[in-house]
């Protein structure tokens, strides 16, 4: 239980983070590894978040999987969205908004690189 709690502080934390220095500030973007850090981190806490909910492995990757096509979709939607892309540039200070598949790839690879140290840890 106590992980499942680390993990409701730490998930909300990572994303906040992302917006407001990565994209907001722009750290993200001169320094390219803020990001993939990030999901990283982000694919421990939401396996992390899982491993409170059950035990079996293959329930906390393929909800891991889940989270990750969510977030990649969205990553996808605003960028190929209009009014999506124009809300996210007046926001956020972007000068555009972005989707490569190279690097939704490198994103669930990273995803799921924080999800193995999370069973290393665990095991």
């Amino acid at each position: 239980m106590q992980l499942f709690i680390i993990s409701l502080i730490a998930l909300p934390s990572i994303f906040i983070l992302d917006l407001v220095v990565g994209i907001y500030y722009g750290f993200g973007f001169r320094h390219y590894w803020f990001f993939q850090a990030e999901h990283v981190l982000g694919g421990f806490f939401v396996a992390m978040f899982f491993s409170g909910l059950t035990d079996s492995w293959a329930v906390i990757l393929a909800g891991l999987a889940a989270v990750t096509l969510i977030w990649e979709s969205l990553e996808y939607a605003a960028a190929h969205i209009p009014s999506w892309s124009e809300f996210m540039k007046r926001k956020l200070r972007l000068k555009k908004v972005e989707f490569s598949w190279a690097d939704s790839v490198f994103d669930v690879v990273c995803n799921y690189a924080g999800a193995a140290l999370l069973l290393y840890f665990l095991k």
